[in-house]
């Protein structure tokens, strides 16, 4: 008995065919194979895809202000710029709120503007300013309340209230929270009072949410803004913004004359202001930033600043099929000392640990307590960080962060040496300053940690959007091994 005949591709010809019926056949025998090769090339691509480990996932630690947040957008812009992009301008507010409030603490601080809720923050001695800058002050009175209507739409409630007076509770006033805690603030404040409403007299103040309900609240602010459906904003939300985009746009030409006063320069720097090493500052591009068609740029977006207090967590999706994890889940974290105890419970859960390290700071005090160095606290905590059995087997990568403002510190005549006293007589140079500080930081790591660990070390300018792309591809092969690692794959 003949068995049967197997099937076979592509099947036999029919005894008779036409040249017609061989051409259609030999067309449709290539359009099957091309089907069968894309479904054949789809399940490998996705065989590939499970091989990959599904999250890498990254805590950044240091103290507040040290450009945590920066480096977030970093690596959202530099992994998923397509989400990244599509968010540009729902930042917008953001900026003009940014810019506003650096226009009111001004006005504020020097005693332009009465009443105000900086007043507190001028020396006893200050006396008013000249005429013109208070012809300007009475020109750029709507801004108060432009303040006030940006700062409730993002927060998505009321507006904030004024900030306490410059005068710290004592510490003996409150409990001790943390008593078990190594990241236990030096000057302890109940935590319904942290950073997030106490006033530094030295930098204008920022918008400030609780990681919850008000980051919740801005994040559907965000999408909303940056939707394409007609019904995204209210009737009343889409007039409200156009009358304060109005208001800037008019504003613009006398917000540049307040900067550019020499006045208003003396005035600063008498009072010890740099506002423009602080994050949010756009004074130098108020023409462009209050233009109506105005879109923020990445270099914009990475400047913008928004204060949240407590942890968050971003899932960046990797946007390029290349990457060989899906996803990067970065948690940001509160570097008050007073959120410092909620770093811990995301020890055992993280790959790796990237600090940063505000090396510009060797001349600041914390804003919670004016009585510590800002750079002896930043070594305090790594070695905090370094000493903790809990982190042995996670990688550490540490970023000297806001090298620019150290640079043109050091270039502006500022000793270093007056401030570190151990740097003794070195050459007050740049490049001397960021080695010494980076063997500091080294040695730490070295005499600390439980076990030898590697640590990758680089300098950094958080804003410059070129060379932290390069700083980032360079850690990324770092991250992805640990994460493999981690789950098992090598």
């Amino acid at each position: 008995m003949l068995s049967p005949r197997r099937n076979v591709w592509p099947p036999p010809p029919p005894a008779q065919e036409s040249d017609h019926e061989k051409l259609a056949r030999l067309d449709a025998e290539r359009e099957a194979k091309r089907v069968s090769n894309a479904i054949d090339d789809a399940l490998a691509a996705e065989r590939e895809q499970r091989k990959r480990p599904s999250n890498a996932k990254i805590l950044l630690l240091g103290q507040a202000e040290s450009g945590k947040s920066t480096i977030l957008k970093n690596f959202q812009l530099h992994f998923a710029p397509k989400a990244f992009q599509a968010e540009a301008e729902a930042w917008r507010p953001v900026i003009h709120l940014n810019l506003v409030r650096s226009v009111n603490f001004i006005l504020g601080l020097l005693d332009i503007r009465h009443p105000s809720t900086y007043a507190h923050a001028r020396p006893a001695s200050a006396s008013p300013e000249s005429g013109a800058l208070r012809l300007l002050s009475l020109s750029l009175a709507p801004l108060r309340q432009v303040e006030e209507t940006l700062a409730a739409r993002i927060a998505g409630a009321s507006p904030p209230p004024p900030h306490p007076s410059n005068s710290y509770p004592n510490s003996n006033s409150y409990p001790n929270s943390y008593p078990n805690s190594p990241y236990a603030p030096e000057n302890e404040f109940d935590a319904a009072d942290d950073d997030a409403l106490r006033y530094d007299p030295a930098n204008a103040a920022e918008i400030a949410l609780r990681s919850g309900a008000g980051w919740a609240a801005f994040l559907r602010f965000r999408r909303s803004s940056s939707s394409t459906s007609p019904s995204a904003l209210s009737s009343a939300e889409k007039a409200e913004e156009l009358q304060t985009r109005r208001i800037l746009a008019a504003c613009a030409g006398d917000i540049a004359r307040l900067w550019a006063s020499a006045e208003v320069q003396r005035g600063l720097r008498a009072r010890g202001v740099r506002l423009r090493e602080q994050s949010g500052f756009f004074l130098d591009e108020v023409e462009r930033v209050c233009r109506d068609e105005y879109v923020p740029t990445p270099d914009d977006i990475l400047r913008a600043r928004v204060h949240t207090v407590g942890p968050e967590e971003h899932v960046i999706h990797m946007e390029s099929s290349l990457e060989n994890v899906r996803s990067w889940t970065v948690y940001d974290m509160g570097g008050s000392t007073t959120q410092r105890v909620a770093w811990a419970q995301f020890f055992d859960t993280v790959h790796v640990i990237i600090f940063l390290a505000p090396i510009s700071a060797f001349n600041e005090v914390l804003a919670e307590n004016r009585s510590v160095n800002r750079l002896a606290d930043s070594l305090k905590l790594w070695r905090t960080i370094c000493s903790n059995k809990l982190l042995t087997s996670v990688e550490f990568i540490l970023f000297l962060n806001k090298v620019d403002i150290l640079t043109r510190k050091i270039q502006s005549g500022i000793r270093f040496a007056e401030h570190v006293t151990s740097f003794r007589n070195k050459p007050n140079e740049p490049k001397e300053v960021i080695k010494y500080l980076s063997d500091a930081f080294a040695t730490i790591n070295q005499t600390y940690s439980p076990r030898k660990r590697k640590m990758h070390r680089h300098v950094t300018c958080a804003i410059d959007l070129k060379a932290t792309s390069v700083v980032i591809n360079d850690i990324r092969e770092a991250i992805l091994l640990k994460a493999l690692t981690a789950t098992n794959i090598l």
